[in-house]
């Protein structure tokens, strides 16, 4: 049985209210986290993220950073960000029957080059000038009410924390 030095790590939040005057919300998001960046006086949400894991190396004194010559690759399951989001696009006949979309949000973009027809309006042209006609699959759209939306992270207690 082999010994391993395994570097865990959880995200702890803070936050910053800030106002910001802005002709757009993208505008004004771009404006307020310059400013919160350049505040004092965030304070602690008392959240925390999942533990994951950073680092990991085989041996009891080993440091799994040191110059990335130990650090093994860590699975997608156990990362910050955790397994991505599979895309599953059945396609017969040339036409998009389904999209299938398992373990998170994800914007699904389907840009169909094999298309014949001159004026139809719904026709867009690529970068390339390229014509195509797209299809939004995507389950990404924020919820309709801002009830509706999950809070991200558990409370962590002083003991935790």
């Amino acid at each position: 049985m082999k010994r391993w030095t395994v570097q865990c790590s959880f995200a702890a939040y803070d936050a910053k209210i800030v106002v910001v005057d802005a002709d757009t919300l993208e505008e004004a998001l771009e404006k307020a986290v310059a400013k919160a960046n350049e505040s004092d006086g965030w304070f602690a949400l008392d959240l925390s993220g999942n533990t994951f894991v950073d680092a990991a190396a085989v041996g009891d004194d080993v440091d799994p950073w040191k110059e990335f010559e130990s650090s093994l690759p860590i699975p997608a399951r156990f990362t910050e960000r955790g397994e991505p989001p599979r895309v599953t696009i059945y396609v017969s006949g040339g036409v998009v029957q389904n999209v299938e979309i398992e373990g998170g949000k994800v914007h699904v973009e389907v840009r169909d080059y094999d298309t014949d027809s001159g004026d139809d309006p719904d026709i867009q042209t690529d970068e390339d000038g390229d014509r195509f006609t797209l299809a939004d699959w995507s389950n990404d759209l924020p919820p309709e009410h801002p009830a509706d939306a999950p809070r991200a992270g558990t409370r962590a207690s002083n003991e935790e924390r």
